[in-house]
C-alpha cells in the first residue's frame, strides 16, 4: 500500500535520474511545487541509489522534520530511530545504524561548527531553500565552500549536495552553484470546487442578523 501510494506521486517517475544525477555532480537541483512528493522521496531515491550513502537532510521547521522522518520510515517499513531518523532541538531519534537523518538547519550549522569537514556524511539534502531564512543561507555558503573543499580532499570522499526548491527561485540557486545540473517536477493537481456566498447561506439556512 505504501508503494502504491508512492508510485502516485509525480516524484516518482524520476527516480532513476535523481539518483544517476547525484551520482555523477557534486551539486544538483530539484525544483518542484507543493505536492510533488521531492521531500519524501528524493531522500529516499538518493539512499537507495547509494549503499554507502550517509544523508543529513534539513527541514526548516522541527515539526516538518520530525513529520517527514516518520513519515519516510513509515514507507520504508522501519522503525523510526534506526534507518531513518530525526534530530531537533530537544529531541532526536536516530542512531548508528541511521543513514538518513532529517534535522533543522540549526541543528545541523552547530554540526558543522564541531565536525568542520561533515566526515559523518556522503550527502546532505537541503530542503525548501526557496524560505531563505538566516541558519539556511548560512548553510549554503557554508556547503558551497565544503563541497568544493571535499572534491579536493585526499582522503574524504567527495560530498554530494542536493538542493530542493520552489520553482520561482531555482534560475537564482542555479546561477549560486555554477550552473548544476536541474530537475523540475510537476505538481499533483487536486479538484476544486466553487462555492458562492449566496449558495451557501442557502444550504446551510443560515440567518443573518438585521
Amino acid at each position: 500500500a505504501m508503494l502504491a501510494a508512492r508510485m502516485k506521486l509525480p516524484a516518482w517517475e524520476y527516480r532513476d535520474r535523481v539518483a544517476a544525477l547525484v551520482a555523477a555532480h557534486d551539486v544538483v537541483l530539484v525544483a518542484g511545487e507543493t505536492g510533488c512528493g521531492k521531500s519524501t522521496q528524493v531522500p529516499q531515491f538518493v539512499l537507495d541509489g547509494d549503499p554507502e550513502a550517509r544523508i543529513a537532510c534539513s527541514q526548516p521547521r522541527r515539526i516538518s522534520a520530525m513529520a517527514v522522518a516518520e513519515r519516510v520510515a513509515s514507507e520504508r517499513g522501519s522503525q523510526l530511530g534506526r534507518e531513518v531518523g530525526f534530530h531537533v532541538r530537544f529531541e532526536s531519534s536516530f542512531s548508528d545504524a541511521t543513514r538518513l537523518c532529517f534535522a533543522t538547519p540549526g541543528v545541523l550549522l552547530r554540526k558543522l561548527g564541531s565536525d568542520p569537514d561533515l566526515v559523518a556524511y556522503t550527502h546532505f539534502i537541503l530542503d525548501e531553500v526557496h524560505e531563505e531564512d538566516r541558519d539556511t543561507e548560512f548553510l549554503l555558503v557554508a556547503l558551497r565552500e565544503l563541497v568544493a573543499r571535499r572534491a579536493n580532499h585526499d582522503t574524504l570522499p567527495r560530498l554530494r549536495l542536493v538542493l530542493m526548491s520552489a520553482t520561482l527561485a531555482a534560475d537564482k540557486l542555479t546561477e549560486y552553484f555554477g550552473g548544476c545540473p536541474r530537475i523540475s517536477i510537476g505538481g499533483s493537481n487536486f479538484p476544486v470546487s466553487t462555492f458562492f456566498l449566496e449558495d451557501v447561506l442557502k444550504q446551510t439556512k443560515y440567518v443573518t442578523l438585521p
